[in-house]
């Protein structure tokens, strides 16, 4: 009996020291390594033992819970979330106003009715869905194969504005192949028993190039919207603008999640948007707000808001706010076979916080500018592969901006703002009135000064993140020139 305690205790001994150096190996590497404050690393040490020692990583998360609670959004996961806590991006009360007049209006009632109308579609024709809730399903739903143009595009849009719910289950959704289709006023509901079915709202394919998507909702789909070359052709010159992305629970599915997904298309823009909540728990958890990649040229992500989780709880994974090259393709596969994912683009007036990993991700992308963003609460931007050269300028942001594997980036004026490394306190809260809960009002611009001063003056004609048109020479720091009445701190939580 002495003798099989005492190897009892020996083996006991030998697991818990094992267990003491694989805990300390990995808070070596998590505190010292990858995290800027102690209260993130002690986070992200916790999440990396949860699938290998439960308890302890229980009591490390609750050891750290309330010093680091005020610098996530005070909410829980996927809060209300209303276009007038930021009036300026999400979908818009009205439908736009370069609606075009159709030569033909088509209204439908129902799901069938639906389906046939956009079968049956004739350039000019406006589908006018009314309002109400429908129900589809089916792998994807086709279109018309009639040629619309710049002059007789195809509209579908609902009746009111948000006033229709489509509830897909459905692998691709709607499948837009043709030029010229306009889609307003809808909200995309996936409604898949399995997170892998519901892949794509939109699935826009080769020859259909200036597809305009404008204020619609879409919540619970991989990548709501996904963009990709289809036989030799390459949808090009789309809008995604004043959009709304979000999922209700974290993605079980090895599929990729990314809201926006835009593969080979060239000269897209992606503005005005509110994308938030899309973490990935299954495959290799990494998950993005959008990307561009697959060799596009010409592309512009601006005025967008990302949250990349609106709750406190820390999910196992990455979560990059928005990037040039996503995961990567191989270059057989991207247009053109280009040696690039992204060349000539730009990431600018974008605010982009909560994600534990970096804001801006830029991989394989060939003279791209990154200017005037801000970046709460995340990792910084990140620059990587020898094909990469980005200018960086005028951003506000926590972090770092990182130069890997063989990258170059030309950074200037970039207002970087500390954290406190043991309380994981975050300098930019004496900046802006609530940053952590989204309101960027400016309060305090004196820690910008020196670098506002200094500002890089823009290149062209465009708008801040508030919409305030921004004339070619305009120095200014950040995504905001003025913020009046670009926030509602009333309906913030």
């Amino acid at each position: 009996m002495k003798a099989f305690f005492k190897k009892y205790l020996l083996v006991c001994g030998i697991l818990a020291n094992a267990t003491f150096l694989y805990v300390g190996y990995k808070a070596v590497t998590t505190v010292f390594l990858e995290s800027p404050s102690f209260p993130q690393a002690i986070h992200s040490l916790s999440a990396r033992l949860q699938p290998h020692i439960p308890l302890a990583s229980s009591l490390l998360s609750g050891f750290v819970s309330n010093v680091t609670a005020a610098d996530y959004f005070p909410a829980t996961f996927i809060p209300e979330i209303t276009p007038e806590r930021w009036p300026t991006v999400g979908p818009a009360t009205t439908f736009s106003t370069d609606e075009f007049q159709p030569r033909e209006t088509v209204r439908v009632s129902d799901a069938n009715a639906l389906l046939l109308a956009i079968k049956q579609a004739q350039p000019g024709q406006a589908i006018v869905i009314s309002d109400g809730e429908y129900r589809l399903s089916g792998k994807r739903f086709a279109i018309s194969q009639s040629r619309p143009t710049a002059s007789n595009p195809i509209y579908l849009r609902s009746e009111t504005p948000g006033g229709v719910t489509l509830k897909l289950d459905s692998l691709e959704g709607f499948m837009i192949d043709q030029p010229h289709w306009y889609i307003e006023g809808i909200n995309f509901q996936g409604i898949c028993a399995q997170h892998s079915r519901c892949d794509h709202a939109l699935h826009i394919v080769g020859a259909a190039s200036h597809t305009i998507i404008r204020n619609n909702q879409f919540y619970d789909f991989n990548a709501a919207i996904k963009v990709n070359q289809l036989k030799g052709q390459f949808p090009d010159y789309g809008i995604i603008e004043r959009n709304r992305f979000g999922m209700h629970q974290p993605r079980e599915t090895n599929a990729s999640v990314t809201p926006i997904n835009l593969d080979h298309g060239s000269g897209w823009k992606v503005r005005q948007n509110l994308i938030h909540d899309f973490i990935k728990t299954g495959g290799n958890k990494v998950s993005y707000g959008a990307y561009m990649k697959g060799g596009s040229l010409h592309g512009v992500f601006e005025q967008n808001l990302i949250i990349c989780n609106t709750s406190q709880t820390q999910y196992p994974g990455s979560r990059v706010g928005l990037s040039f090259g996503g995961g990567g393709m191989h270059q057989k596969q991207r247009r053109d076979q280009a040696e690039f994912e992204v060349s000539q683009a730009v990431m600018r007036n974008n605010i982009i916080l909560h994600c534990n990993d970096v804001g801006i991700y830029s991989q394989t992308a060939k003279d791209v500018t990154i200017n005037n963003n801000i970046l709460y609460h995340t990792a910084g931007i990140d620059v990587r592969f020898p094909q990469s050269k980005a200018e960086v300028y005028n951003n506000v942001m926590n972090g770092k901006i990182r130069e890997r594997d063989g990258a170059l980036s030309h950074q200037t004026n970039n207002f970087i703002a500390p954290l406190s490394y043991w309380t994981g306190k975050n300098s930019l809260k004496a900046v802006y009135a609530a940053p952590e809960s989204g309101d960027f009002t400016l309060v305090n611009p004196e820690p910008l000064l020196d670098h506002s001063v200094n500002a890089r003056r823009s290149a062209g004609n465009f708008s801040d993140y508030c919409g305030n048109p921004i004339k070619n020479g305009t120095a200014y720091l950040g995504a905001i020139y003025d913020s009046a009445r670009c926030f509602q701190p009333s309906r913030l939580p």
